[in-house]
């Protein structure tokens, strides 16, 4: 079954422009906050001022004090994103002459857990982690709970990537965990990067046409998403433009074309097929201009060179 994500808005969107202007990433704002929680804001900004500066001053006077640790670690908690506390917790680390990976791992998850998209937390996690690398394969487990809750996280995919290295674990267990999260939800172009990270660079025709496969399935069901197209054609990159492989893959895309008239990636990728194998694109050309208007004078009648290879 498809597990195709909702189409994308764009200009053409029926919604009204003041609901567009209003949503982010699809979720509507919200109400005004009232009096009381500006209020209240306003106190915990002023608090996170005086303590950010007391932070400063002790950075720049070399304190690694036990009240001073806190105070970072307090700055931390509550805005993740500031890279210069994150150094100077790890100053202050060194400096103790050890670094214990549990409080540092329990910290880096909370921040993790109100923001998982910090970059300077996945990097002091990363850090603490190729210190003690015997916590590499926990940290697998963690990557699948935080790719569960959003799993097109690329900071997530990322420091996966390289605790799996630490790990020891094997390119098919890479790839199997990038199919596991294809099957929730194939729109992923992490996903689809850590799967072609594994692949040969060149794919014999009984490779490819299993990767193809997979990729057909998503073009199947949602032929707008650009990341399964883009997996298709380095799929085909690899399996140097075997000729059978090719053809299977035009008449897959012309079936496709029959049941998605309106939808122009499979033109274009038919296009390019097409005249890779010296068939005649001139209706294809017509088609893309019918069926994306706003961008007809960039389809023109004629093929750039090295169009199709």
């Amino acid at each position: 079954s498809c597990s195709a994500p909702p189409r994308r808005t764009d200009a053409t969107d029926p919604r009204s422009r003041d609901d567009a202007d209003d949503a982010m990433h699809g979720v509507k704002k919200g109400p005004p906050p009232s009096d009381a929680k500006v209020a209240e804001r306003r106190k915990k900004a002023q608090t996170y001022k005086k303590l950010s500066e007391h932070a400063l001053r002790a950075k720049r006077a070399g304190k690694s004090d036990d009240a001073t640790f806190g105070v970072v670690e307090k700055l931390l908690a509550a805005n993740p994103d500031v890279a210069t506390f994150w150094n100077y917790r790890r100053e202050m680390l060194l400096a103790r002459g050890s670094v214990a990976a549990a409080p540092e791992l329990a910290l880096t998850a909370a921040c993790l857990r109100k923001q998982p998209k910090s970059y300077p937390s996945w990097h002091h996690r990363l850090w603490v982690v190729r210190r003690s690398p015997e916590n590499a394969n926990g940290e697998l487990e963690l990557c699948a709970a935080f790719l569960k809750e959003d799993e097109r996280n690329f900071h997530c995919w990322n420091y996966r990537r390289l605790v799996a290295a630490l790990a020891g674990e094997s390119p098919a267990e890479s790839r199997a965990f990038a199919r596991s999260r294809l099957d929730a939800n194939y729109s992923n172009y992490s996903a689809y990067h850590a799967l072609a990270a594994g692949l040969p660079e060149t794919l014999d025709a009984t490779a490819a046409r299993s990767e193809l496969d997979l990729a057909r399935q998503a073009l199947f069901c949602e032929p707008d998403d650009q990341s399964s197209w883009w997996y298709h054609a380095d799929v085909l990159r690899r399996a140097g433009g075997d000729p059978a492989l090719i053809d299977a893959e035009i008449a897959a895309l012309e079936e496709l074309r029959e049941l998605e008239p309106e939808a122009r990636w499979p033109v274009m990728f038919l296009l390019r097929l097409r005249a890779s194998r010296g068939i005649d694109v001139a209706d294809l050309h017509a088609e893309l201009r019918r069926v994306d208007p706003a961008h007809a004078g960039m389809y023109g009648s004629s093929i750039p060179p090295g169009f199709g290879t």
